[in-house]
């Protein structure tokens, strides 16, 4: 017999629609109003749309994190930026590195869509840890509650 511990696989990937009944409890520790119907319409559409993107972690099958990402580009920029519009890792799964690996892939996703930037706004009863969490991720202050990150 093998002495032998697994550690649980986590796996990041696109999110979709059908990551609804996961991604409810999440928007509600985040105090987001939402119903199942409301959210399912809203993550269909933002599949089809190219400046949004979506990324959840799955646990060992289960769905413990997301991100939600929206890439602009305006007339007096260079080159885009991408905004994080949500981030939410599981308060039962925190510090175990989903988060770090959620931010890996957004910074991923943004570099390839030629992103010059990452930013967002931190808010709530969780804004100082966060915005810890932000900057140990390599973002800096650049406001009240806005934190960026240049991407090479």
């Amino acid at each position: 017999m093998s002495s032998q511990v697994c550690a649980p696989a986590l796996v990041i990937r696109k999110g979709c629609c059908d990551d609804v009944h996961h991604m409810l409890p999440l928007m509600r520790q985040l105090r987001y109003p939402t119903t199942f119907s409301v959210l399912k319409e809203r993550l269909r559409m933002l599949e089809d749309n190219q400046q949004h993107h979506s990324l959840v972690a799955e646990v060992d099958g289960v769905v413990r994190g997301t991100i939600f990402l929206k890439q602009y580009q305006t007339h007096d920029m260079n080159r885009p930026i991408t905004q994080i519009i949500a981030m939410i890792v599981d308060e039962d799964h925190r510090s175990n590195g989903i988060g770090k690996r959620l931010m890996s892939e957004a910074e991923s996703w943004s570099k390839d869509r030629g992103s010059s930037q990452l930013f967002l706004s931190v808010a709530g009863e969780n804004s100082l840890s966060a915005k810890s969490f932000y900057e140990r991720m390599g973002f800096t202050c650049t406001g009240h509650r806005r934190l960026s990150k240049t991407l090479a």
